[in-house]
């Protein structure tokens, strides 16, 4: 059974400069260390703004872990999802992939909904009550400190 979580942020900016800032934003300016989870520190691979399904890179985390991940679906201003597998370190055990995908709604000329979903599936039935504890504590937070970059530099751009 996956074990799903999701975040939704509002920002002060037009769609197509929110989708351009989600997709081109540095995946180690992205996620960053958050609590107990660890940031992006390297990645290998596709180091561009995501722009067409296929692209893969790999990611190098701050606690020496590593994962795969791959562009899956991408519409220009409105949505993209990419998969990652091949999980190292502490997720290894727990994870067999993961799914993530972005969704982009405008509300008004000058605000853009941003809805974040990631789904993962576990490795076994023993880990998924793990699993779900992870999910459910710690990526709230981890997803939503994330965000709100992409907002910060969305809203930025917006401005000038």
């Amino acid at each position: 059974m996956p074990v799903q979580i999701s975040v939704t942020k509002t920002v002060s900016a037009p769609l197509h400069t929110v989708f351009d800032r989600a997709t081109q934003i540095d995946a180690r300016e992205l996620i960053q260390p958050h609590g107990p989870m660890p940031g992006i520190i390297d990645v290998d691979g596709h180091d561009a703004p995501w722009s067409a399904i296929g692209q893969v890179r790999r990611h190098q985390l701050s606690d020496k872990s590593t994962v795969r991940e791959e562009l899956i679906s991408f519409t220009p201003d409105q949505t993209f999802g990419y998969r990652l597998t091949e999980f190292t370190g502490a997720f290894s055990p727990l994870v067999k992939s993961a799914r993530a995908d972005w969704h982009f709604t405008q509300r008004t000329a000058g605000s853009t909904k941003v809805d974040w979903t990631y789904s993962f599936t576990p490795q076994s039935m023993a880990a998924e009550p793990v699993l779900w504890f992870i999910v459910k504590l710690f990526w709230p937070g981890y997803l939503s400190a994330a965000l709100a970059r992409v907002k910060e530099k969305a809203e930025e751009q917006s401005q000038t």
